[in-house]
């Protein structure tokens, strides 16, 4: 469907992510009353209260300044597309390159005096497909990773695939897998989801791995 193209409300759900508490409210508000095709499902001044939210991941995510972040913004940005959602960058160039960020796999990176009516165009052309909304198992326990276990998390929650995986840590394929499947098992041990790749990038942003 094209970006003109007349929608309904909820055909696109949208997070914000964004450390200004009164831009993020004043944006929810704008797109409420100016955009009804588009669906603000959450709000967060952090990403790991955003990957956290149980509407994650929205069919878009809109990610403008994060300055207190201690994990890159190209690893929000692979953590959101290897989820589902695709990433828009609002924010000005110095405070976040938007050549890395496209590399990374943003849809689009703007600057952050774009007018909202062109925010709200690049939201609709980043909107792919509908993205089934994950669920989260509230954490019990933390399970205990090996260095080779939590080095194959890392990875794989930023969009790696297994052989990617295995060539970033310069291991073999199936020592590779081995690994990922250990992750798995030892969070299901623990009664946490972790069957999907979108399961997988919760519980490491529960447990500060991303």
């Amino acid at each position: 469907m094209g970006s003109d193209a007349v929608r309904t409300r909820g055909q696109i759900t949208l997070g914000i992510i964004d450390d200004f508490a009164i831009l993020l409210e004043s944006l929810r508000v704008w797109l409420e009353r100016n955009a009804p095709d588009l669906d603000v499902v959450v709000c967060a001044s952090t990403f790991r209260e955003f990957a956290m939210d149980t509407s994650f991941p929205p069919d878009v995510t809109l990610i403008g300044e994060l300055r207190h972040e201690s994990t890159t913004i190209a690893s929000r940005i692979k953590a959101c597309v290897a989820a589902g959602s695709q990433v828009v960058i609002v924010a000005d160039d110095r405070s976040v390159d938007h050549h890395q960020a496209l590399q990374a796999g943003a849809a689009e990176a703007l600057p952050r005096k774009t007018p909202m009516l062109e925010i709200v165009q690049a939201i609709r052309r980043a909107s792919q497909r509908q993205v089934p909304v994950v669920r989260r198992t509230a954490p019990l326990e933390r399970p205990r990773l090996s260095p080779g276990e939590r080095q194959a998390l890392t990875y794989y929650v930023q969009g790696y695939s297994t052989q990617q995986v295995a060539t970033a840590m310069n291991v073999k394929y199936e020592t590779a897998k081995t690994f990922l499947r250990r992750v798995r098992q030892k969070y299901a041990a623990v009664d946490r989801a972790a069957g999907k790749r979108a399961d997988l990038i919760v519980r490491a942003t529960e447990d500060g791995i991303l």
